[in-house]
């Protein structure tokens, strides 16, 4: 019997060193499959960052495209204005230079040269807010399609992720 103690404590702490092992190895395996959960949910989450910011790139150009396109019409009426205040003020001008008073003609083609150079400075300055709209609505709409793009791309990342995730669930699931 003295031989058998001595064995069977032998084996007994062997199991138990044995126990202690296993433990420690499904500890560890485990925890790697957590961290494959973890790793999983960061990439969902920054699929999400990308989604939103795609969404958000959208309703920027949105607003811009809406806002030029407010103000290009606006501008249009404008320009409406300048030519009709030219024209109206041209008109007895044109009148006048027609008059048989040569010193009345000349004054009329005095006013028409000034009157000329008021409308170019007019007309160019519409055509300066003109352009600034222009480009802020092609802006706009680079934005827009830059954005679809970027969620559609986002969205099939989003949805790898997604199913990365799944998987990575259940295999710590099965682990467990």
């Amino acid at each position: 019997m003295k031989k058998l103690l001595p064995s069977f404590l032998i084996l007994a702490a062997g199991m138990c060193l044995f126990s202690v092992t296993a433990n420690a190895q499904d500890d560890a395996k485990l925890k790697k499959l957590q961290d494959k959960v973890d790793a999983a949910q960061l990439k969902v989450d920054l699929a999400d960052a990308k989604v939103f910011t795609a969404d958000s790139l959208i309703q920027a150009g949105q607003v811009m495209i809406d806002e030029a396109s407010a103000e290009l019409k606006t501008l249009a009426a404008e320009q409406k204005e300048i030519e009709k205040t030219y024209f109206n003020e041209r008109k007895p001008l044109d009148k006048q230079m027609r008059s048989n008073d040569k010193e009345a003609v000349n004054e009329a083609k005095a006013e028409v040269k000034q009157l000329e150079a008021q409308y170019k400075i007019d007309t160019k300055a519409w055509n300066d807010k003109y352009k600034v709209e222009v480009k802020k609505y092609s802006t706009g709409e680079k934005m827009v399609e830059k954005g679809k793009t970027a969620l559609k791309k986002a969205k099939t990342s989003k949805k790898d992720a997604e199913k990365l995730l799944k998987d990575a669930e259940k295999a710590l699931e099965k682990g467990a």
